[in-house]
């Protein structure tokens, strides 16, 4: 159990008892060194015997380590602030007791059971450099660094959680925004010394976990952005991936292990491939959001679509795994659509954020109405009294969410298959996603391309699924649209499935389970492919190959 604190003391009594509890230098971790994970080309793996695929999922610990105003029990504008303000108030003793007081309370070991009970295995958990190192750039103790990091590791450890470090808040800020721990600054990309010290506190972390199983990645910046909130232009996205590689080089130089994640933010194409500067056990990084019209539902699936397309496309032309690192949406059944899709890509995730003050789907437990601290005029006692009510049992509930949260972490990951074409029998042609997947699947070439490639999905239910590499979209049996075959879906659902009937030397049937029916390469319509018959003969026969 972390430490809680009688709350009625005066400040002076409050001080002599808040104390900082040395903690080892290591960390036992419960997993073993069986279960340490690495990148296999588009997936992740467990690097015990069996290599299986493992797929991160669990929510970000938002407003812990690094307080937000909108989502945490604060009335600054941003950590920074925070931080400031109870070390003019208090002293260095009197900020660090408090904060730790404060970090006691918004994450227990209660909430890890509340994350393992819905299915999740791991958690992102921003950190903040003041952390870690004095303004004048003097490093703190273990004691004071690890304190609460080392706590959180050990409690995962023992309920297989992984844990991702998110560098979410460097000193001058990585982004213009609060959420990067200051407001209004972004002064990374022009601060040399800040610069340096994100390295030394990278080097510094990598050096204190190499070799802990537990640690699943290292996020080196959270939404860095060059810019003051515009788009960045090619020399500024090389700026960025520059210093990117630097932050690479510092931290496999003291740990050549971890998994590195990098952020294509604010999306693919301010980013650079990983083969660009040859790294290796890498992840690449989104954050999807729509912020401007978060309520609007179709807006937000347009976005969903574009989202995960760009996913299915990147993470196979650059070969590395996918991690959706924050999302958000109003409605639950988008965040269906989402998790799906992320769940069919073997795209790991993590949603924004485990619990916030405010309502919403923003957390899994929300809704805490409770007055919060004047940081600027309350008495220590207060202050901790304040926030003791913000334990997640003064909260309430999210249960739909949760629900649908539990439905997909349990999801088995996708199959890894090779890509195949699919030849009509009907005129022997091969399948081709026409018009690069915006006209209907038609059997009409006669050599195999781009368009006439297709990995096949085997879903955990026995059923397949076709992912056209013509536009990164899955195979769908438009049921409304005379049972027509498009590749227009974004994720597996019944529309996307279909059953691989064995007719022999080689043969198939594809029945849609949208209606039953078998798709045919209707010669009457032009060869296009249409699930709108009772029984199979030639028209309705396949040979699915490898692709050349």
């Amino acid at each position: 159990m972390k430490r809680m604190f009688l709350l009625t003391m005066s400040f002076v009594v409050l001080l002599s008892l808040i104390v900082i509890t040395p903690k080892p230098a290591t960390v036992e971790a419960a997993f073993g060194p069986s279960d340490f994970l690495k990148t296999s080309g588009k997936v992740i793996r467990n690097n015990s015997g069996t290599g299986a695929i493992v797929n991160l999922r669990g929510p970000n610990l938002g407003g812990w380590l690094l307080q937000e105003e909108w989502m945490s029990p604060m009335n600054t504008p941003d950590q920074y602030t925070l931080t400031q303000t109870l070390w003019n108030r208090f002293g260095t003793d009197g900020n660090h007791n408090l904060q730790n007081s404060y970090q006691d309370i918004w994450i227990q070991a209660s909430d890890l059971d509340n994350i393992k009970s819905m299915g999740l295995n791991s958690v992102r958990v921003p950190i903040y450099w003041e952390d870690f190192m004095n303004p004048d750039g003097t490093m703190k103790p273990d004691s004071v660094s690890f304190r609460e990091l080392n706590w959180l590791v050990a409690e995962s450890a023992q309920r297989n959680i992984y844990v991702i470090i998110d560098f979410h808040g460097v000193q001058g800020g990585a982004c213009p925004w609060h959420s990067c721990g200051i407001s209004n600054s972004n002064q990374l990309w022009t601060n040399t010394t800040y610069q340096d010290r994100t390295v030394q506190i990278w080097e510094r972390i990598a050096t204190y976990y190499n070799g802990n199983p537990t640690i699943a990645a290292y996020d080196l910046l959270n939404e860095p952005l060059v810019s003051n909130g515009a788009a960045e232009n090619a020399a500024q996205i090389k700026k960025k991936f520059d210093y990117y590689d630097r932050l690479y080089k510092a931290v496999r130089a003291k740990d050549p292990n971890h998994i590195i994640m990098v952020a294509a933010f604010f999306d693919w194409e301010q980013a650079l491939p990983p083969s660009t500067y040859g790294w290796t056990n890498v992840v690449y990084e989104t954050h999807n959001y729509n912020f401007d019209q978060y309520d609007n539902w179709s807006v937000t699936n347009a976005m969903m679509d574009n989202w995960l397309s760009k996913m299915a496309q990147y993470q196979t032309a650059w070969n590395v795994p996918v991690y959706a690192g924050e999302f958000s949406y109003g409605q639950l059944d988008l965040w269906e659509k989402w998790l799906g899709g992320l769940n069919a890509l073997n795209a790991s995730w993590s949603n924004w954020s485990y619990k916030v003050r405010g309502g919403g789907n923003w957390g899994y437990y929300n809704n805490n109405n409770n007055p919060i601290p004047d940081i600027y005029n309350d008495s220590a006692a207060t202050i901790v009294a304040k926030w003791n009510r913000f334990q997640t049992s003064y909260f309430q509930p999210n249960t739909g969410l949760i629900n649908v949260i539990k439905k997909y972490s349990t999801q088995a990951p996708a199959p890894v298959t090779s890509t195949s074409s699919i030849q009509a029998l009907a005129n022997n042609s091969y399948v081709s996603a026409e018009n690069a997947g915006v006209g209907p699947l038609v059997a009409n070439r006669p050599t195999v391309g781009g368009w006439e490639k297709f990995t096949v999905i085997n879903n955990a239910d026995g059923t397949i699924s076709l992912l056209s590499a013509a536009n990164n979209r899955y195979v769908t049996a438009v049921i409304d649209e005379n049972s027509q075959l498009v590749a227009r879906a974004t994720s597996i659902q019944a529309w996307e499935k279909f059953r691989r009937i064995d007719r022999g030397n080689g043969k198939v049937a594809l029945q849609a389970v949208a209606n039953n029916k078998y798709v045919s390469a209707d010669q009457n319509q032009g060869s296009v492919l249409y699930a709108n018959r009772d029984t199979a003969s030639q028209w309705e026969e396949f040979i699915i190959t490898a692709a050349p």
